[in-house]
């Protein structure tokens, strides 16, 4: 057989494992969902102001979470929190893995027979506190910052906020309602 003639070697294909990115992406979901939330009923700013809580907009304002917030800073002031967060809350790693960890705990929980629900409520409530202290440091982390600002800084930043709120809100409008 010729050169050309020869049929392609196949190459092996490294196996991406799905898990860690899922968990990762969980992991994220419920920082982002304790920071809203906290941030949220913090700064809402709704009590009186007119915002009605059962109005056409109570949607959009509730799905904003903490995005605003996030959104408006520059990106210098995004990396100064993250660097504080990482200093002050562990390396990724670490959370990384006690986060595995947690959810190895789940699994056996889940194939146990018979199967222990305070066993699985035990880890939960573990997941879940850690996912509280995240929320406060990072909302710690960030009024931080916020005081750090000149007057004239924090004037633009809630000029950012407030513009990506009514952008929203404006978007929200369009979109077709679900029945």
């Amino acid at each position: 057989m010729s050169a050309s003639n020869k049929p392609p070697v196949a190459t092996p294909q490294l196996k991406r494992r799905k898990w860690p990115r899922i968990l990762l992406a969980v992991s994220l979901m419920f920082n982002l969902l304790v920071v809203g939330l906290v941030a949220g009923a913090k700064w809402g700013g709704h009590r009186d102001h007119g915002f009605d809580m059962h109005g056409p907009n109570r949607g959009a304002i509730r799905d904003l979470g903490f995005a605003p917030l996030a959104g408006a800073l520059d990106r210098s002031d995004r990396r100064e929190i993250g660097k504080a967060l990482r200093e002050r809350s562990g390396s990724f790693a670490d959370n990384r893995k006690a986060l595995a960890s947690e959810f190895q705990t789940i699994l056996t929980a889940l194939r146990a027979d018979p199967f222990d629900p305070d066993t699985l409520m035990s880890v939960m409530d573990q997941q879940s506190e850690r996912q509280r202290q995240r929320g406060e440091l990072a909302r710690s982390v960030l009024v931080e910052r916020i005081d750090q600002m000149s007057p004239k800084e924090r004037q633009d930043f809630a000029d950012r906020i407030e513009r990506s709120i009514q952008d929203r809100a404006r978007a929200s409008k369009r979109r077709p309602t679900r029945k």
